[in-house]
């Protein structure tokens, strides 16, 4: 099915899927926290991006509600990139053939996140949540593949010297 020269070391596709797989189950997790020590988490980390911003002198002041959507979109951006990371260990010519795997696992794991929440207390899953995490993912793999079509040309380039 597939040509060995176009896939990656077993080395890597270890290494990625171990990586995707703690990334689901880093977002699980903290899906799976009570609402109260969701916040206090996101408490103190909202805290020291404010100090930040002010010590630069910075006139912005992050809330909770942004913090947690940023969080939201970026832990998903980094589980879309991860996602594409494993297509790309199976054909790194054409790792775009597996898109809709890649996009239909992102969009099936933010579900399940929200779903968690459902019966978590003080926690709700909400579908606008859903929306961000998918987003996130689409996001991650665009910059993913971009990332990799950046190093097949530059590596096709020094290997035609």
């Amino acid at each position: 099915m597939f040509m060995n020269g176009n896939r990656t070391s077993m080395r890597f596709r270890v290494i990625i899927f171990s990586l995707t797989a703690a990334a689901i189950a880093f977002a699980i997790i903290h899906s799976l926290m009570p609402s109260d020590v969701s916040s206090a988490e996101s408490g103190g980390l909202l805290d020291i991006l404010n100090y930040i911003l002010r010590s630069l002198g910075i006139g912005l002041e992050i809330s909770e509600h942004l913090l947690r959507k940023l969080a939201h979109f970026s832990e998903y951006a980094v589980i879309g990139a991860l996602l594409l990371s494993c297509a790309y260990s199976f054909d790194r010519i054409r790792p775009h053939r597996f898109a809709v795997y890649v996009l239909f696992s992102g969009l099936m794991i933010a579900v399940a996140d929200e779903t968690v929440q459902l019966n978590v207390e003080g926690r709700a899953g909400m579908i606008t949540d859903v929306w961000i995490d998918f987003s996130g993912v689409i996001i991650g793999a665009a910059v993913m593949w971009t990332a990799f079509a950046i190093y097949r040309k530059i590596r096709r380039r020094y290997t035609e010297k």
